[in-house]
């Protein structure tokens, strides 16, 4: 019998991630930013802390398409 695997959020916060940048481009960067403060006004704290592993996935996709390949992230 197989084993069940883990179940890992970060693999389904990047898909989102890669389709809010493949639909909005950088846009999604705004509309992620202000889930995130829409959330904080709410005090919605799961909606949040989904809406920043969004975001963080989203801040690294993009910091990773404009650099210029001679850069190296440390």
């Amino acid at each position: 019998m197989q084993q069940p695997q883990a179940f890992d959020p970060n693999f389904y916060f990047g898909l989102v991630a890669d389709n809010l940048l493949k639909n909005l481009g950088l846009k999604a960067l705004v509309y992620a930013d202000e889930a995130l403060v829409k959330m904080k006004a709410l005090g919605d704290e799961e909606g949040f802390s989904l809406w920043l592993s969004i975001h963080q996935h989203l801040t690294e996709r993009a910091a990773g398409s404009m650099r210029p390949d001679e850069v190296v992230l440390h």
